[in-house]
Formats: C-alpha cells, structure tokens, sequence
C-alpha cells in the first residue's frame, strides 16, 4: 500500500497515499470543471433557469456556511463565555470553519453570472440587500479567520508571529463570534422577499432566526462528529466528557428551535399543512423528527454520554440542519416553479472537486501545525483581555 512521507522543511511533511492521490485526482477533475464553467457560462454547465435561478450551488452555500459556524459557536463558549472545557476545541473548530468558508467563496465565484464583474460587490454598498450582507459577513469572515491561524502557524514555525497575533487575538475572535450572526440571518432575510413563492410551512419572518439557530447546533454537531472521526484516524485520545458538553449545549439550542418552530407555526395557522400528507409535509416531518427530536432525546438524557450515542446525535443533528437548507431551497420552491430541476454533473463535479482539494489541505493542516492543542501545553490557552 502506497505510503510515502516527502520533507518539505525540517517543520513540514507532505504524506502520499492511495487515497490522498485519488483526492488530488478528484481535485484536478474539480478545477478543470471550474475552468470550463468560466469560460463557457452558466446556461452551458449548469441546469440552472429562470425558474430555477438558485440551485444546488446555493444549497451547498448554506450548507457549508452553517456547519462552518462551528468555528464562531466554539469561540463563542470558551473566548466569550470563558468557559475553559471547550478551549481544546478553539483550534480545529477554526481550522474547519477557515475550510468551509473557502470553500463557501469559492462555490459562490462559480454561482456569478458575471464573474468577471465580481468587484462591483464590493463597490456597490448594497446596503439593504441581504445577499450583500452575505457575502460581506463570508469576505470579512475569511480574513479574520486568515489572521486567526496565523497565530496556530506562527506556534509552530515563527514564534514573533504568534506573538503579535495574540496581541489582536481578542479583537479577530470577538468579531469572528459577530459576522456569522449577520450572514445566517442574511441567508433567511432572502427569502423573506419571496411570499407567495415559498411554501408556508417555512415562509415566515421566523426565517432569519431559523438559519442563526439551526447553524449554531448545527456547527456544535459537526465539530462532535469531527473530533470522533479524526481523533479515530490519528489514534488520539478522545475526552468524551467534552464533547458530551458540546452536545448538551446544541440540544438546548434544538430544544429553543423546536418550541420557537411550533410557536410559528400555531401563530401562522398553517399546522393542516404539516400532516396534510403532501411531500413538503412529510419533508419536514422528517427534518424534525430525525433532525431535531432525536437528537435532542440523545444529546439531553444520559445517553449523551456513550460514545456511539454522540456520533449518532451529532449526525442527526446536521442531517436535520442539511435537509431544512435542502427543503428551503428545492421543497418550498418546487411548486411555484412548477418544473423539476437536478444539478448538471458539472455542478456536481464541481462541487466535490472542492471538497476532495478542501480535505487534502485539511491532512496538511493537522499534519503540520499544533492544531490539535500543544501536547506541552499543561492548560488550555484562554484569551482574557
């Protein structure tokens, strides 16, 4: 089995496997594919139209951008709140946050019908438009997140650099906790220009909050479940206890979803609609049971403890969070648009092209700086200013 380990530098390794060149294989695929969507348009990649304007790029934009709130979820608990039990999880929860928004932005260059005008949004101060907030909140997020690793770079490799990282650490943390509140409820806030177009079950000025709320449990599961995958495939110690924490702490966020979901929709009137047996009903249905109420029955009872019970949870978590952009997107549009869409293999080729490059630079990372918390470390490094 292929397994070859290149010294880049005293300081950096870059490790070759079978599956780390089928990845890069994918990758190239990926960028080719991007490069002839530049070159010949959308109409003639993508399956997008006028009735379906918005497709699976999008989806995976908000897909990516709420797991990716992980990032600003974590730092909220232990820079915000001080709270020391989840400051182990500060780095990699910055890490992975830094990888989706890539790859958020980059998605979000392909979905541009006029990419070679992207300037104009930052010239246009758009500033009552949602999508302008969105993608405002994603430019500005990547650069605070940029300045952030460098102070995780500068540990391993440039001492000063951490050093002078650290000094603006409080100010790049605090904002980072801020811009993913203004680009999730921007997320919401665009559908709210569409009555009449998106089903009633999820038309409702509730949206904003919905996207804030489903993005916070949702980020907290991601992490759980990433810290159970990759601590299993580099054989590191798990604190279970931590992540039994984490998990409590989005159930409670779920458990704030659901009452304020069921509050919406007795206000609204529109409960015949969920149990009426249509497929939007029965979509939903399955957002909330599977996504939500397990979940929530695992993560705030003593099985949130067992192993195997939060890598359940935490998939259940993001599966319900997934499916509610899924239903936002494609079921509530469905019947206005009266026409059925699936994206082109280009879409789709595009899209795990990114991904295989996105996980590649995820191993180089982890690989390569003290991601994972400093094993010298004997506490936890708490910014306090």
């Amino acid at each position: 089995m292929l397994d070859y380990n290149m010294r880049w530098n005293k300081k950096t390794t870059i490790r070759f496997t079978f599956g780390r060149l089928c990845l890069l294989g994918l990758a190239v695929i990926g960028f080719v594919l991007m490069i002839y969507r530049l070159i010949n348009g959308l109409g003639a990649t993508t399956h997008l139209s006028d009735s379906w304007p918005w497709g699976f790029w999008l989806c995976c934009n908000m897909i990516l951008s709420a797991v990716g709130s992980c990032g600003f979820a974590v730092a909220l608990l232990a820079y915000v709140f001080h709270i020391p039990q989840y400051q182990p999880l500060a780095r990699r929860s910055l890490l992975l946050s830094f990888l989706c928004y890539l790859l958020v932005f980059l998605i979000f260059f392909m979905d541009l019908g006029r990419w070679d005008q992207f300037y104009w949004i930052f010239v246009s101060a758009a500033w009552t438009s949602p999508l302008y907030e969105a993608v405002i909140c994603l430019v500005l997020g990547l650069i605070v997140q940029v300045f952030q690793l460098l102070e995780v770079w500068g540990d391993r490799y440039k001492p000063w650099v951490k050093l002078m990282a650290r000094f603006f650490l409080p100010f790049f943390v605090l904002l980072a906790c801020v811009l993913p509140f203004g680009q999730q409820a921007a997320y919401g806030a665009l559908y709210l220009a569409m009555p009449g177009k998106l089903h009633v079950i999820w038309y409702s000025a509730f949206l904003p909050w919905a996207f804030l709320i489903t993005s916070f449990y949702g980020g907290l599961c991601f992490i759980a479940l990433e810290y159970h995958l990759s601590n299993r495939y580099f054989r590191e110690k798990s604190d279970h206890d931590m992540i039994g924490g984490v998990l409590r702490i989005a159930g409670a966020a779920m458990a704030v979803y659901l009452v304020l979901k069921g509050i919406d929709l007795s206000l609204r009137g529109v409960w015949g609609e969920v149990f009426v047996g249509s497929a939007a009903g029965n979509l939903f249905l399955l957002e909330i049971v599977a996504g939500v109420v397990i979940p929530l029955a695992l993560t705030l009872t003593p099985l949130g403890e067992k192993p195997k019970c939060q890598v359940i949870a935490a998939v259940c978590g993001i599966f319900g969070m997934v499916l509610n952009r899924i239903n936002c997107v494609f079921t509530a549009m469905v019947d206005h648009a009266g026409t059925f869409y699936f994206p082109s293999g280009s879409e789709i080729g595009i899209v795990l092209g990114m991904i295989a490059f996105v996980l590649v630079l995820y191993l180089f990372f982890v690989e390569n700086l003290p991601v994972f918390r400093n094993k010298e470390d004997k506490k936890p490094e708490i910014v306090i200013r």
